[in-house]
Order: C-alpha cells, then structure tokens, then sequence
C-alpha cells in the first residue's frame, strides 16, 4: 500500500511540466503570438483587492444584453480535495440548493481547492484548478467553479455523431484563436451533458444547446463577454 501511495505521489510530481495533457492539448509554456504571456499566473494582493469590488457587481450581473442565461451565484465554498468521497450532483429541477449544482455545466458553487497536479481516475493528470487550454479528457464537473472564480469560461461538449464532432472540430479551433489571444477559457469533453450537446459557463452565465445550433458568433460572443468579466482575485488585472 505503501509503495503505491508514494507512486502515484512521483506520478503526481513527474507528470506535470506546464503542458496540458491530451491529444488536443496546447502548451502554456509558450507565449501567445502577440509576444505577450498566458493570463494565468498568481495575481497580487492588490490585483485581488481591485478585482473583489467589480465581482460583486459582475456576479449579479441579470442583464439580458449579456450572452447566456443568468443562474444566480451559488457560493464559493470549497470541497475536500480530489478525489471526492461523493460527487456534487445537479440540483433537481425546481428545487436549488446550496450542496447541488443549479446549472450544467455548473455556474458557481461547491468546487474543488487548489490542489496542483492530481491523478485523475481515468489515469489522466490533471492541475486542480485547470490553466486554460484545451483539454482531450474529461475535467471533473467540480473543477468548473474553480476555473470561473479565476476568471475563466468553462467550453463543454458531449458528442456521439459525426455532425457533432464536425462542429466541435470548428469549436476547437475558435477556442485556439481565444487562448492565443490571451482569453481565459477550458475546453474539454464531458458526459454530464446531454448527448451531442455543447454547454458554455462562467460564473452566473450558461448556455446550453445542441451542436446542430452551433455557430461560430454564438461561442465567441459567450467567450469574449464572459473571459475575465468576473475576477474576484485579478487573474486579468495588468
């Protein structure tokens, strides 16, 4: 038992070297084509003091002018760490509470805390919460919040046609545009999605719809509205 803990604990230590893992995966190491670095480093106090009084406001932020349908704030209370003893289900409808997710893909609430490099079930490793980039595997649902609280959009797809996967091919793509210049977005599969469906999320914001809807002004108007709109620790601040 003991030989297998300290394994995975070198696993956890070896495996992450700033490169997002899987085979769409982009590397954060490298800076955008603009010269300029990826906005995911630690902000400073008083980037986080500046930011703290714009998130209130951003969080109940109800405006139909901004992509998305509104999900009111459920909190920013952490979990124990990865893995979960029990996940974090969806709220059934009609009935909201503070220990189930109003939306999905999830808007704020219950997330994971910052944990580092973890070993995922699936075998994938993964920084909890994620830097932006594009992922080929699927980011547990209770990282979504921690990736919003750092002022980030949450891209989510579900495919089992090829319709699908033909419009999630043009998605990545926009995404890859998005992270080059320098916007704070994670893309990856998940099945908590309906079949052949594409969900968009940040904090307070979903959008949710099947990929025959999918264009290409409906994800960039949701990605640039809502990439650093709320930023409660100045993750975006200069």
């Amino acid at each position: 038992m003991w030989l297998l803990i300290v394994g995975v604990a070198l696993v956890n230590v070896a495996v992450y070297t700033g490169v997002v893992r899987g085979e769409d995966a982009l590397d954060l190491r490298k800076p955008n084509p603009a010269g300029q670095p990826f906005l995911n480093s630690t902000p400073t106090a008083e980037a986080r003091s500046a930011s703290a009084a714009a998130a209130l406001v951003a969080e109940a932020d109800d405006s139909a002018e901004l992509p998305g349908r509104f999900v009111p704030n459920q909190g920013r209370k952490h979990t124990d760490g990865y893995p979960l003893k029990d996940r974090i289900p969806f709220c059934p409808e009609g009935d909201v509470q503070d220990d189930c997710y109003a939306s999905n893909p999830p808007t704020s609430g219950l997330h994971l805390p910052v944990q580092g490099t973890v070993l995922l079930t699936d075998g994938n490793a993964l920084k909890i919460p994620p830097d932006p980039g594009i992922y080929g595997f699927e980011v547990p649902r209770e990282a979504v919040p921690h990736i919003e609280e750092h002022a980030g959009v949450y891209v989510g797809y579900h495919c089992v046609t090829s319709e699908c996967t033909a419009a999630v091919e043009e998605l990545t793509n926009l995404v890859s545009q998005q992270l080059a210049r320098g916007a704070r977005v994670v893309m990856s599969p998940t099945e908590d999605l309906d079949e052949d469906a594409i969900g968009l999320a940040s904090w307070t914001r979903v959008d949710v719809f099947p990929a025959s809807d999918y264009t290409e002004d409906r994800a960039r108007a949701f990605m640039e509205a809502h990439s650093c709109r709320f930023d409660p620790e100045g993750f975006c601040s200069d």
